[in-house]
C-alpha cells in the first residue's frame, strides 16, 4: 500500500488496526486486574492504592491520553508543511519546556503532599499515611506519561499507530512481571504494595524510552533546545489551556468520586466502595478505550489533512461516519456489561481477597456505567473533531456544564444509591456533554446528518435485539444450569465455571451480532467483515 493510499483510508478503517493493539492492551489489563483484586482486595490497602494512583492517572489521562497530544499535533502538522527539521526543533523546544514544568510540578506535590492529603482521604491517620507514602512514588508518572505523549504524537501524525499502542502494554507487563516473579518473595501486603509501585515507574520510564526511540528511528526525532520564546510555547499553550481547564473537569471530576466514595465507604464500613467504584470503571473503560480512543486518535489527523487541503465538505460525512460506527461497537459492549455484568466480575476478580460480597458491592456501578458506554466512545471522537478546528474553549465550557451535573446529581442521590449514585451521575452527565458537543459543532459549519445517523442506529435494531435476547437467555437459564452441573460432576471452581459461562454466552452473541449486522446490510458491518472476508479469500487464492 503507498503511502498516499493508505493516507485516504477512512478514520474507521484506520481505527481497526488501532482497536486491536488497544484491545490486547486491555486484556493485558483485565489480567493486571485480577491479580490487583486477588492481591489486595477492596480493604485499606487496595484503597489507599486506587487513591494515590488515580492522582498521576488523572494528569495522564489529561495529558498523555488528552489535551497535550491533540494540541501538540496540529501545530507540529504546520510546521512539518514548512519543514521536517523546524518541526523537529519545535517539538523538542515543547519537550524541554515541559520537562522543566513537569520537574517543578512534582517537586511542589512531593512537598506538600503530606499536609493537604490525609484531609482530603479521611479516614484512619494509618490510611491517610499510606496514601501519601504510596502517591510519593506513583506521582513521577506525570512525568514519563506526558513526555512519552508528544513522542506518541509525532507518530500518530504520521499514521504509525502501532508502536505508540505498545505504550500501555509495556506498563501492563510491568504489573505482571511483579505479580508473577517477585510478588512470591514477599508476604506482607504492605510490602507487595511498595514494591507493585516501583515496578509501574520503572514501566513507565520503559514507555518513554520505546516512543523516544522508535521517533527518532524514524527520523522525526525532537531536537532539544530551551527557548522560552518560540513561537510554538505560546501557541500550543494558548490551544492547550482550554483545552486542559475542559479535560480537567472530568478528570476532577473523577478525583471527586474517589473522594465522594472514601466518605460513602467511611460512613458504611465494610462496603468497599473505593476500589468496587475503581473496578467498574476500569472494566467500561475497555470498550470506551478500544473504540473511542481508537477512533478519537484516527480521526483528528484525517480532520486536519481534509482542512489543510480545503475539502471542508468531506468533514461532517467522516464524523457521522465514525459516529456510526462507534454506536455500532460500542450499544453491544453496553448491552452486554448490563446483563452480564455479575458474571464478568466473577471471572475476572473473583478469588482470594474478592469474595461475592465484593462482586455486588461493584456490580450496581457498573451496570450505571455501562449505559454511558456509547457517550464515553462518542465525547472522545466530538472533543477530537473540535481540536482539528483549533477550538478547545467549546468543549471547555461544555465539560463545565457536565462536571458540577455531575457533582450535584452524585450529592443528591448517594445517601440513597450510595456508591452507585457515582456511577449514575457519570453515565447522565456523558450523555449531557455528548448532546451539547453534537449541537456546537454547527458553530463550525458543520451540519451533521442526523437523519442518517439516526436511520444507521436505527438499522442496528434487530441485531442488538438479537444480542441482548441470546444474553439474557444464557445469564438467567443456560447459567444457572452450567453453574450447578460444571462444579458437581467436574469440581471446577467458582471462578473458572464463571469464565465458561462467560464464553458460552459471548461467542454466540458475537456471531449472532455480526450475521444479522451482514444480513441487514449494515454499512459498519461491511468496514469489518469486509476486511476479514477479503483476507480469508486472499489466503484461499
Amino acid at each position: 500500500m503507498t503511502k498516499q493510499a493508505k493516507g485516504s483510508e477512512s478514520s474507521a478503517r484506520r481505527s481497526l488496526a488501532l482497536s486491536f493493539y488497544t484491545f490486547l492492551s486491555r486484556i493485558l489489563g483485565l489480567v493486571r486486574d485480577h491479580f490487583m483484586a486477588v492481591s489486595f482486595g477492596t480493604g485499606m490497602v487496595a484503597s489507599a492504592f486506587s487513591v494515590a494512583y488515580r492522582l498521576p492517572n488523572m494528569f495522564r489521562n489529561l495529558l498523555a491520553e488528552g489535551t497535550l497530544s491533540q494540541s501538540f499535533m496540529p501545530i507540529f502538522s504546520e510546521y512539518e508543511k514548512i519543514g521536517i527539521l523546524g518541526a523537529r526543533v519545535m517539538a523538542g523546544t515543547v519537550l524541554s519546556f515541559l520537562f522543566l514544568c513537569l520537574s517543578l510540578f512534582v517537586a511542589l506535590f512531593w512537598f506538600f503532599a503530606a499536609g493537604f492529603l490525609p484531609a482530603l482521604v479521611g479516614g484512619s491517620p494509618e490510611y491517610g499515611a499510606l496514601v501519601v507514602e504510596l502517591s510519593l512514588v506513583l506521582f513521577f508518572l506525570i512525568m514519563t506519561a506526558s513526555l512519552s505523549s508528544i513522542f506518541m504524537s509525532i507518530s500518530n501524525s504520521h499514521h504509525n499507530y502501532f508502536v505508540p499502542s505498545l505504550s500501555p502494554i509495556i506498563l501492563n507487563f510491568s504489573y505482571l512481571i511483579v505479580f508473577i516473579f517477585i510478588f512470591p518473595f514477599y508476604h506482607e501486603i504492605r510490602e507487595k504494595v511498595f514494591v507493585l509501585a516501583y515496578g509501574i515507574v520503572t514501566g513507565g520510564v520503559l514507555q518513554l524510552l520505546v516512543q523516544a526511540w522508535y521517533v527518532y528511528k524514524n527520523g522525526y526525532g525532537p531536537i532539544f533546545r530551551l527557548n522560552l520564546k518560540h513561537p510554538a510555547i505560546r501557541k500550543i499553550f494558548k490551544l492547550m489551556l482550554p483545552a486542559a481547564l475542559g479535560g480537567s473537569f472530568y478528570q476532577i471530576g473523577l478525583l471527586v468520586d474517589i473522594f465522594l466514595a472514601n466518605y460513602i465507604q467511611n460512613q458504611n464500613p465494610g462496603l468497599g466502595a473505593v476500589v468496587s467504584l475503581d473496578y467498574s470503571q476500569r472494566l467500561v473503560q475497555l470498550p470506551t478505550g478500544i473504540i473511542g480512543v481508537a477512533l478519537a486518535t484516527t480521526i483528528l489527523p484525517s480532520l486536519l489533512k481534509d482542512l489543510r487541503e480545503g475539502r471542508e465538505e468531506n468533514v461532517p460525512k467522516e464524523i457521522s461516519d465514525v459516529l456510526s460506527f462507534a454506536f455500532f461497537l460500542t450499544l453491544p459492549a453496553s448491552i452486554g456489561l448490563a446483563v452480564l455484568g455479575e458474571t464478568v466480575l466473577d471471572s475476572i476478580y473473583y478469588g482470594g481477597r474478592w469474595d461475592h460480597l465484593a462482586t455486588i458491592t461493584a456490580f450496581y456501578p457498573l451496570v450505571f456505567y455501562s449505559f454511558a458506554i456509547p457517550f464515553y466512545s462518542i465525547n472522545k471522537v466530538l472533543v477530537s473533531s473540535y481540536y482539528a478546528f483549533s477550538d478547545t474553549k467549546t468543549p471547555l465550557r461544555i465539560q463545565l456544564v457536565s462536571f458540577f451535573l455531575s457533582i450535584l446529581v452524585s450529592i443528591g442521590l448517594m445517601f440513597f444509591l450510595k456508591h452507585s449514585a457515582i456511577a449514575l451521575a457519570s453515565a447522565l452527565s456523558a450523555s449531557v456533554t455528548s448532546s451539547l458537543l453534537l449541537y456546537y459543532l454547527k458553530a463550525h459549519q458543520v451540519k451533521i446528518p442526523f437523519l442518517t445517523v439516526w436511520f444507521r442506529i436505527l438499522k442496528m435494531v434487530p441485531a442488538l435485539f438479537g444480542l441482548f435476547l441470546w444474553l439474557v437467555v444464557s445469564e438467567w437459564i443456560i447459567k444457572p444450569f452450567l453453574v450447578t452441573y460444571l462444579s458437581d460432576s467436574f469440581g471446577l471452581g467458582f471462578a473458572n465455571v464463571s469464565r465458561l459461562c462467560l464464553v458460552v454466552s459471548i461467542l454466540p452473541a458475537v456471531v449472532l451480532y455480526f450475521t444479522v449486522a451482514g444480513i441487514t446490510k449494515l454499512p459498519e458491518a461491511d468496514i469489518i467483515l469486509g476486511r476479514f472476508l477479503r483476507k480469508f479469500r486472499k489466503k484461499a487464492s
